[in-house]
């Protein structure tokens, strides 16, 4: 059995660019880090994913550090490298012909004079402070239940969060550093209702064993079967990390 731990990020400066975490969220990670290093049995492969976003590889970056300090050379436990998987990265946004992550794009949307094109229109309406709103949830709470032009639904995310499991090595805990869109399509998917916004450093858990998995959220559990297949709607290559980590700024 695979065991991925969806996490995600602790608090950030903002979404109106690709940037850090703050003091808090620093802690966040430490604290997180703490509470996952005890309870990591001897004999435990761990593997860490992350998405590419300064935010989410920051979270993995102390997460990692932590355990380390944590667990010890001799505590049985092994501690995998950093690695970068793009099936994990933040909502995205189709500019310029290509997916792009969110937050990105609001940095060049921000910057904008004069008549707003239509892709900046509809950033506008999905989030206008980039701070509070987002910390709340709101923006994405009505992504959860509306259709954009522009923005990557909450169905696609959730494939391709599946991705990011399946690819992830039989027998070991993947600790994937992640975001809140992620996390609430994927496990909402799974569960069958929205099940509300992820608090930083809150996680996902999915225990995958062959063609099913459990897909555990606030105490709420689902045993689902993986999907095998994408709709035909969906090109498969969307769902390749290598793929979609070539359209990033």
């Amino acid at each position: 059995m695979t065991r991925v731990l969806l996490i995600r990020h602790g608090e950030t400066h903002g979404y109106f660019d690709d940037v850090g975490l703050t003091e808090l969220g620093e802690e966040q990670c430490r604290a997180k880090g703490k509470e996952l290093a005890a309870v990591l049995a001897p004999g435990t492969r761990v593997a860490m994913p992350h998405a590419p976003t300064a935010r989410g590889t920051a979270t993995a970056v102390l997460l990692r550090e932590v355990l380390l300090a944590e667990l010890g050379p001799d505590s049985g436990v092994e501690i995998g490298e950093l690695v970068t998987d793009a099936r994990f990265d933040s909502l995205q946004f189709l500019y310029g012909g290509q997916a792009r992550e969110s937050s990105g794009v609001a940095k060049h949307r921000i910057g904008l004079e004069g008549e707003r094109p239509d892709w900046a229109v509809a950033f506008d309406r999905f989030d206008t402070d980039f701070g509070a709103g987002s910390k709340a949830g709101g923006p994405i709470d009505r992504w959860m239940v509306s259709t954009d032009l522009h923005f990557e639904p909450p169905q696609v995310i959730a494939y391709r969060a599946w991705a990011g499991v399946r690819a992830q090595a039989p027998g070991t805990v993947a600790l994937a550093s992640s975001h809140s869109a992620l996390l609430r399509g994927f496990a909402s998917a799974a569960l069958g209702h929205d099940v509300g916004e992820p608090r930083n450093l809150e996680h996902v858990e999915v225990d995958l064993d062959g063609d099913r998995a459990t897909v555990t959220f606030r105490g709420e559990s689902a045993d689902v079967e993986v999907p095998a297949e994408v709709p035909p709607w969906l090109d498969p290559a969307y769902l390749d990390a290598g793929h979609r980590a070539a359209h990033r700024w």
